[in-house]
């Protein structure tokens, strides 16, 4: 069965570079949203097993989305993207229950082996 992940990212090309690279993936079904709304409206309407979300986006920023999505599917696993990759920044998402951080710019070619390793861990 595929890993259903919910991708949000309110950037176009970053959406499109991650659609292409974990469509190379068979084992990966890649649900798009382009803002939190939408990724909320997508949490209602299927389940997915984990979340991949970028951390700054205008109406509400990844750590705002988190405290969202857990709050309607508690438990679900979130993996961020983000620009701001030191030590301290990467240690206060994981404080509030990130499975980890994926740094842009990132491998396109090795996004989903990351993903998949942050999830297992």
């Amino acid at each position: 069965m595929p890993l259903r992940l919910l991708f949000v990212d309110d950037d176009p090309d970053i959406r499109t570079i991650v659609e292409l690279a974990l469509g190379l993936d068979p084992t990966i079904a890649l649900r798009v949203a382009a803002s939190a709304g939408e990724a909320l409206n997508a949490l209602a309407a299927t389940q997915p097993d984990a979340a991949l979300l970028d951390v700054s986006m205008p109406d509400m920023d990844g750590p705002a989305l988190l405290a969202a999505l857990h709050d309607r599917s508690p438990g679900l696993p979130v993996i961020f993207m983000t620009a701001h990759g030191r030590e301290r920044e990467v240690a206060a998402l994981r404080a509030i229950g990130a499975r980890g951080v994926i740094v842009k710019p990132f491998d396109p070619l090795s996004l989903s082996a990351q993903i998949r390793a942050l999830l297992s861990g």
